[in-house]
C-alpha cells in the first residue's frame, strides 16, 4: 500500500475517532497496512484506539471482541516502545485504559493486575510535568485499590498511599486534579488499614475528608464532600467501635441525602449509606426503632427500578437488619420476614451461576435458618436445620481454599452438625463426627484470628463429647495460644471488650479437659492465659518495654505481625509468628515472654492465703486450690454436688432477689427476697464451699485468739456474680460459714495479685481523697452520702473532701493521681451491653461521665486502696465476667492494689454504718492514717457484725466484696 494510502487511513482514523462513526473500513485498511509491516507502530495505535473506541458503543459479545482485538494490538505495539521511547507512555496508558475497561465487566483479578503493571510503565515512561503523568498515576492509584480488593495483595495500598500522596503534595490549592487525588487518597488509607490492621491511615482519612468538607463551595461539592467523610467515619468506626464516629457519621449521611435530589444518580447510594449507618447504630444501642428506620431506608432503595446486582448488597443488609430486630423485640413478624427476604434474594441469584453474589445470598438464607432453629419454639428446629445444612455445604464448596471468608463459613457449616447432633434427628455420631471435622478444617483455614479460636473452641467440645480428652484438650490449647492475637493494642476499649465477649466459655472448657485428664496445673495455667486479658495486657506492656530495650527490631516485628495476623486477610498459618516467638524467647531474661507463669511461679501469689478457683462447665464442676506447697501446689477438690444448670437456676433467683429485697414495694416480696438469698447462702456452702474450707482444713470459727486465715477466691464464668465470701448457715452460731471461718478476698486471676505497681513506699503518707455526691442530677437522693464524708471527715483529719458541686469529673481526676487512698460515695451505674459506659455518678455525670473505659485507662503509680461505696460496682454482662468488666475492675486496672466494691445494689443507711466501722478500724479511731493492708479484715469485721445484727437479711451485708491484696 502507498504511502499516500496510508496517510489517508491514519487521518481518517483521526476522523472516526473523534466523530464517533462507524469505523469499519478504516479499520479493515488499517488492519491490512499491519499485515504488510508488522512493526509500524502508528498504524498498530490507531487500530487498537478505533476498536476501543467502537467497543465503548456496542454490547454483548461484539464489544467484548472489540476490547480484545484492541488489548491484542497494544500488546504487539508493547516491544515496539523500548524505555526512552516517545510513545511508550502513549502505549501503556492505552493499554492501562482497556484494561480498566475489561476490568470493570468481570469479577476477574488478572485484568486488574495487567492493568496495574500497564499504568506503572506509563508513569515511569511519563517525564515529571507532563499532564499525563498525573493522570496516569491516578489511573494506577484507582486500579491498585481494585487489586487488593480483588487479591489480597497487602503490598498493594502501601504503593497506591505512596502515590497517591506525593501527587496530592504537588498539586496547589484550585488545581482541578487536587480533589480527584484527595479522593483517591482517602480510599487508598481505608485499604491500607484494612490490609496491614493499623487505625492511623483510618485518622488520617478522617482529616482528608473533613479538609474536603471545609473547602466545598457548592452544594453539590458538599454533598459529595459529606459521603466521602461517612464512608471515611465508618471505616474508623469499624476499627475502634467508637460510637461517636458512628454518630457524627449518621448526622452527615442525613444531611448528604437531604441535599441530593432524587433524580441524582448518586441519591440511592447514599441512602443505602445512611440505612446502613443508621442500622450500625442500632445495633450499637439496642434500639429497635433506630433499626426500623434502617429497615424502611433500605426497603425503600431495593423498591427503586435499578438492575439487580445493584441493590444485591442492600438486600443482605436488610436480611441482617430484619434479624437483629427480632432479636431486640422478638417480633416474629420481621424474623419471617428477614427468611422470606432471603428467599426472595436466593432466588434472584444467577442460577447455575456459583457467582459471589449467589454465594452470599445462600449464605444468608442459611444463617437465618440456623437462627430460626435456635429461638424456634414451633418444634420445626429440624426442618430449618437440614435446610441450612444444605445451603452451607453449597456455599462451602464454592469457597475457594485462600478465600478470607472460609473459615467463618465452615464454622457455621461446623455449628449446623453440632446442632443436628443435639437435635438428635438422623445419625447422630455422624452428624458428630463430620462437625468435628469441619471444626478443624475450619480452624487451619485462612481468616481472622477471632474465628479460627471459636473453631479450636468448638471442636474441643465436640472431642470431649465423644470421649476423647486428648483431642480436647489439644483444640482447647490451640485456641488459647491464638489469644495473645485477639486484641491489637489500636483497637477502642468497647472493641477489645466485644471481640472477648466471642471466647465466652473457652477458659472454664479448657480447664474442664485438663482435668479430665488429671492435670490439675495445667487447668490453672490455662486458665491464666484465656482469663483477665485486658488487665493481663497490663503487665505484658512490662515484657514490651523490656523486649524495646533488649532487642528494637524483633520489638518492631513483633508489633507488625501481631496487628497483621488480626487483619481480615490472613493467608498462611502461624508459622511466621512461632518463629518469632522462638527468637524472642531465646533472648537472656526472655524466656518467659508472654507465656502463662508456671504453676512454680504462680504459687508465689498463695504466700498469704490459698487461691481457689471455682470452675462450672456442663460436663463437671471442680474448685481448683492454690497453695504454697512446693510439692503439691494445686490440689484439685471436685464439686460433685454441683451442676452448671443448678448455677444458672440460682443465678437467676439471686438476680431476681438482690432487686427485690431493698426496692419491692410489699413487705412480703421483700421477705421472700431475702429468704431466697438465705436459702442461695447455705446452697453455695453446702455445693462450693464447704468442700473447699473442708480440704484446707477450715474446719473450726476463728476466736479472739486465733485470728480468721486469709483466702482470695477466683471464680469463673457465671460464678463471679455469687457471693462466695458469705455462703453459709447463718443461723448455725458460727460452725457453718464462710465468714466465721476465714477473711475473703477476689482476684480476677492469680496474676492480677502481682499488682501492677510497686506499693507505696514505706512511710509515705497515705492521705485520702473522699468523693461524695448526695444528690446527683437525675438520680435518687442519697443522703447516706453526706453522712459518709462527715464521718470520714473525723477520721481522717488530712483527708481532701470534695462533696456536692464540688465532685466534677475535673476536681476528681485531677486528684486521683495525688491520693493513695480514694473514697468514693456516690451512686454507681452499669450497662451490660456496653460495660465501657458504666460509671459513678458524679456531680456533672451528664456532661462529662466518670466512666469505666476512662478509669481503666489511667496510671496511677501510687494508688492503694479504692472504696467505692455505690451500688453493683461489680456487676457486668456475663460473657465479660471473666474479664472483671466493671467499675471495680475498672480501680484495678487504673492501679489500686485493693478494691472494696459491690456485688448488687446496697441500702445507704447501712453503707455509712460500714464505712464508718472499716475506716475506725483502719485508723485505729483516727489516730493512724488508714493501714490499707488490713482493709479485708477490716471490712470482714464490719460486714461480720452486721450479719451478727440482721442475720435473715443477707441484701444488707452479703454484697460487699473485697479485692486485691
Amino acid at each position: 500500500m502507498s504511502k499516500w494510502k496510508r496517510r489517508r487511513l491514519l487521518f481518517m482514523a483521526d476522523v472516526h475517532e473523534r466523530r464517533g462513526s462507524d469505523p469499519s473500513d478504516v479499520l479493515a485498511g488499517l488492519h491490512e497496512l499491519a499485515a504488510e509491516d508488522p512493526y509500524d507502530l502508528e498504524v498498530l495505535l490507531a487500530a487498537a484506539e478505533l476498536l476501543a473506541d467502537r467497543a465503548d458503543r456496542r454490547t454483548g459479545t461484539a464489544r467484548e471482541a472489540d476490547l480484545a482485538a484492541s488489548i491484542a494490538l497494544l500488546h504487539r505495539c508493547v516491544p515496539l516502545v523500548p524505555p526512552g521511547h516517545y510513545d511508550r507512555g502513549r502505549v501503556f496508558n492505552s493499554l492501562g485504559q482497556r484494561l480498566f475497561t475489561v476490568a470493570q465487566g468481570t469479577d476477574s483479578p488478572e485484568p486488574v493486575a495487567e492493568s496495574v503493571l500497564a499504568f506503572r510503565e506509563a508513569v515511569a515512561a511519563t517525564p515529571h510535568g507532563d499532564s499525563m503523568r498525573q493522570v496516569n498515576q491516578f489511573y494506577l492509584v484507582v486500579q491498585l485499590g481494585e487489586h487488593f480488593e480483588r487479591s489480597g495483595d497487602r503490598d498493594a495500598p502501601v504503593e497506591a498511599v505512596q502515590v497517591a500522596r506525593e501527587c496530592y503534595a504537588t498539586l496547589p490549592p484550585g488545581d482541578g486534579l487536587r480533589p480527584m487525588f484527595r479522593t483517591a487518597l482517602i480510599t487508598s488509607l481505608r485499604h491500607l488499614a484494612g490490609a496491614a490492621a493499623h487505625v492511623e491511615p483510618l485518622q488520617e482519612a478522617v482529616g482528608l475528608a473533613r479538609e474536603a468538607l471545609s473547602e466545598a463551595s457548592s452544594t453539590s461539592d458538599r454533598a459529595g464532600a459529606q459521603f466521602d467523610l461517612v464512608r471515611a467515619l465508618r471505616a474508623l468506626y469499624d476499627a475502634t467501635t467508637d460510637t461517636r464516629l458512628l454518630v457524627e457519621a449518621v448526622d452527615l449521611s442525613e444531611q448528604c441525602l437531604a441535599a441530593t435530589p432524587r433524580r441524582d444518580p448518586e441519591f440511592n447510594a447514599r441512602r443505602t449509606r445512611l440505612a446502613s449507618a443508621v442500622r450500625l447504630l442500632a445495633q450499637d444501642r439496642g434500639d429497635p426503632d433506630l433499626m426500623r428506620r434502617a429497615i424502611d431506608l433500605m426497603r425503600a432503595t431495593i423498591e427503586t427500578p435499578s438492575a439487580a446486582d445493584e441493590h444485591a448488597d442492600t438486600l443482605i443488609d436488610l436480611i441482617q437488619s430484619l434479624a437483629s430486630l427480632h432479636a431486640m423485640t422478638n417480633d416474629q413478624l420481621a424474623l419471617r420476614d428477614a427468611e422470606l427476604t432471603a428467599r426472595t434474594a436466593v432466588a434472584a441469584a444467577p442460577d447455575p451461576d456459583p457467582g459471589p453474589w449467589r454465594t452470599e445470598a445462600q449464605f444468608t438464607l442459611a444463617t437465618i435458618l440456623l437462627y430460626r432453629s435456635s429461638v424456634d419454639a414451633r418444634g420445626t428446629e429440624a426442618v430449618a436445620l437440614h435446610e441450612a445444612l444444605g445451603l452451607f455445604q453449597h456455599v462451602a464448596a464454592a469457597t475457594p481454599p485462600d478465600h478470607r471468608e472460609r473459615g467463618d463459613r465452615l464454622w457455621h457449616l461446623g455449628v449446623t452438625l453440632r446442632d443436628l447432633a443435639r437435635h438428635g434427628d438422623g445419625d447422630t455420631a455422624a452428624w458428630r463426627r463430620q462437625a468435628r471435622h469441619v471444626f478443624a478444617e475450619a480452624a487451619s483455614a485462612a481468616g481472622p484470628p477471632n474465628v479460627r479460636i471459636k473453631s479450636f473452641q468448638h471442636l474441643g467440645a465436640m472431642e470431649a463429647a465423644v470421649g476423647d480428652p486428648h483431642a480436647a484438650l489439644a483444640a482447647y490449647e490451640a485456641a488459647v495460644a491464638l489469644l495473645p492475637q485477639l486484641t491489637p493494642d489500636w483497637l477502642s476499649y468497647m472493641g477489645n471488650v466485644i471481640g472477648l465477649r466471642q471466647i465466652e466459655g473457652l477458659p472454664d472448657g479448657a480447664a474442664a479437659a485438663a482435668l479430665e485428664l488429671g492435670r490439675p496445673e495445667r487447668a490453672l495455667e490455662l486458665l491464666e492465659l484465656s482469663r483477665g486479658i485486658l488487665h493481663g495486657r497490663t503487665l505484658e506492656a512490662r515484657d514490651l518495654r523490656l523486649l524495646r530495650h533488649r532487642a528494637p527490631q524483633l520489638h518492631a516485628e513483633f508489633l507488625r505481625l501481631r496487628t497483621a495476623l488480626n487483619a481480615r486477610a490472613r493467608d498462611g498459618n502461624d508459622g511466621n509468628w512461632d518463629d518469632l516467638m522462638s527468637r524472642i524467647r531465646s533472648l537472656d531474661g526472655m524466656a518467659g515472654f508472654l507465656r502463662a507463669p508456671s504453676v512454680q511461679a504462680l504459687r508465689r501469689h498463695a504466700d498469704q492465703g490459698p487461691v481457689v478457683i471455682v470452675n462450672v462447665t456442663e460436663r463437671r464442676c471442680d474448685a481448683l486450690i492454690l497453695r504454697a506447697d512446693a510439692e503439691q501446689p494445686v490440689l484439685p477438690v471436685p464439686l460433685t454436688g454441683l451442676t452448671q444448670a443448678d448455677v444458672i437456676a440460682h443465678l437467676l433467683r439471686l438476680t431476681r432477689a438482690v432487686f427485690a429485697a431493698p426496692n419491692d414495694p410489699s413487705l412480703l416480696t421483700r421477705r421472700d427476697a431475702q429468704r431466697d438469698l438465705d436459702e442461695i447462702l447455705r446452697w453455695l456452702w453446702d455445693r462450693v464451699t464447704a468442700p473447699v474450707l473442708d480440704a484446707l482444713s477450715l474446719t473450726a470459727p476463728s476466736s479472739d485468739t486465733q485470728p480468721p486465715p486469709r483466702i482470695w477466691w477466683c471464680p469463673v464464668g457465671l460464678m463471679a456474680y455469687f457471693p462466695l465470701h458469705a455462703a453459709g448457715h447463718h443461723d448455725s452460731g458460727g460452725n457453718a460459714t464462710v465468714m466465721d471461718r476465714a477473711v475473703s478476698s477476689y482476684t480476677t486471676t492469680v496474676r492480677a495479685l502481682s499488682g501492677r505497681f510497686s506499693p507505696p513506699v514505706a512511710g509515705t503518707p497515705l492521705h485520702t481523697l473522699v468523693v461524695a455526691v448526695p444528690d446527683a442530677e437525675n438520680a435518687p437522693s442519697l443522703p447516706g452520702a453526706a453522712a459518709e464524708a462527715a464521718a470520714l471527715t473525723e477520721l481522717l483529719p488530712n483527708a481532701l473532701v470534695l462533696s456536692g458541686a464540688r465532685a466534677t469529673y475535673e476536681n476528681v481526676v485531677r486528684a486521683l493521681p495525688a491520693y493513695p487512698v480514694a473514697h468514693f460515695s456516690c451512686h454507681g451505674l452499669t450497662f451490660w451491653e456496653n460495660p465501657a459506659a458504666g460509671m459513678l455518678l458524679l456531680h456533672d455525670h451528664l456532661t462529662r461521665p466518670l466512666t469505666v473505659e476512662q478509669l481503666s485507662a489511667m496510671e496511677l503509680p501510687y494508688a492503694d486502696l479504692a472504696y467505692l461505696s455505690a451500688c453493683s460496682t461489680s456487676n457486668t454482662h456475663p460473657d465479660n465476667a471473666d474479664e472483671a468488666l466493671h467499675i471495680t475492675g475498672a480501680f484495678q486496672l487504673a492501679g489500686y492494689r485493693r478494691v472494696i466494691g459491690t456485688l448488687w445494689p446496697v441500702n445507704d443507711t447501712t453503707s455509712v454504718e460500714i464505712t464508718r466501722a472499716t475506716y475506725a478500724d483502719l485508723t485505729q479511731g483516727g489516730s493512724l492514717p488508714p493501714r490499707t493492708e488490713l482493709s479485708a479484715q477490716a471490712l470482714h469485721r464490719a460486714v461480720r457484725a452486721l450479719r451478727d445484727r440482721y442475720p435473715a437479711s443477707p441484701s444488707l451485708w452479703a454484697g460487699y466484696v473485697h479485692v486485691g491484696h
